[in-house]
């Protein structure tokens, strides 16, 4: 036995790294430990994903998610369609607003060629040749876009702003011509022109070509069946050139009659208004 005893020791005496075998084996045995506490934890966390399968599982058997897979269809579909409405609404915007921008300067031309015409008609002067509306875009915003108008005069060869720079019957006369211009491009079908003391500062040259204007729309327009010019004035000077301008239009008839109001004191001493209809005959 002690022989063999020996002989086992000499082998092992022999044998490399046996001194560090143990030193190895509680390494692979730390290694060992490790491994099986990560399993452990991985053990647990497959554990709760099983469950929360199962949880989701249950979940989607209630009624409220029976038929999930049909719902998310439908609503994908409303979704894209409604992209693609927006995306097509953009487009009608977008195409529209350049419309009406090209609208605006349409209208604007119109606006200013009927307002050159009617100002050389009207303006005996000589100092301004004539006047046009100007359009300033204060916001370019789409939505929110707008427009600053002014008013200006050309004088020879220079255009500058009107305002601050003419006489109050400049003013009046730019006024109701402007207001005439844009009766003609926009009230075509509403043909109701309004004008109250047309003549306030206007010299008897403005006048006669103020009645001379009025005079040949009046024509023009006396076709229109729902046209209408209503002037109140107290300016009988003004009535009378009125009248002599109306005769003086070609396939036009004359009015038959003008009206006239007048304040007139009744039995109880109170002052009433009164109308009457004049021929024009009676006016001299």
């Amino acid at each position: 036995m002690e022989t063999e005893i020996e002989k086992l020791e000499e082998e092992m005496a022999q044998s490399e790294g046996h001194e560090n075998a143990a030193e190895d084996l509680g390494k692979l045995d730390k290694k060992m430990q490790k491994l099986s506490a990560s399993q452990a934890r991985l053990e647990g966390r497959r554990s709760e994903i099983v469950e929360s399968i199962r949880s989701l599982k249950r979940k989607l058997k209630q009624p409220e998610y029976k038929n999930v897979e049909e719902e998310y269809r439908v609503s994908m579909i409303k979704h894209e369609t409604t992209l693609m409405a927006v995306r097509d609404i953009e487009k009608y915007h977008s195409a529209l607003d350049h419309a009406l921008l090209q609208f605006h300067s349409i209208k604007i031309a119109e606006i200013n060629q009927i307002i050159r015409d009617l100002w050389r008609l009207t303006y005996k002067g000589e100092d301004i040749t004539t006047i046009e509306l100007v359009s300033g875009q204060d916001s370019g915003a789409r939505a929110s876009r707008s427009y600053n108008y002014r008013v200006v005069m050309t004088k020879g060869s220079t255009r500058m702003d009107m305002r601050g720079r003419c006489s109050a019957g400049q003013r009046v006369l730019a006024s109701i011509v402007i207001r005439l211009a844009l009766a003609e491009t926009f009230c075509v079908n509403c043909g109701c022109i309004a004008l109250d003391e047309p003549t306030v500062n206007l010299d008897f040259n403005n006048k006669r070509g103020l009645a001379i204007a009025l005079a040949q729309i009046t024509a023009d327009r006396s076709a229109q069946s729902n046209f209408q010019l209503i002037m109140i004035t107290h300016d009988e000077d003004f009535v009378a050139m009125m009248k002599t301008e109306l005769a003086s239009q070609s396939g036009f008839t004359m009015p038959e009659k003008y009206f006239q109001v007048r304040r007139e004191e009744g039995a109880d001493g109170k002052y009433y208004s009164k109308i009457d209809a004049i021929d024009w005959d009676e006016l001299v």
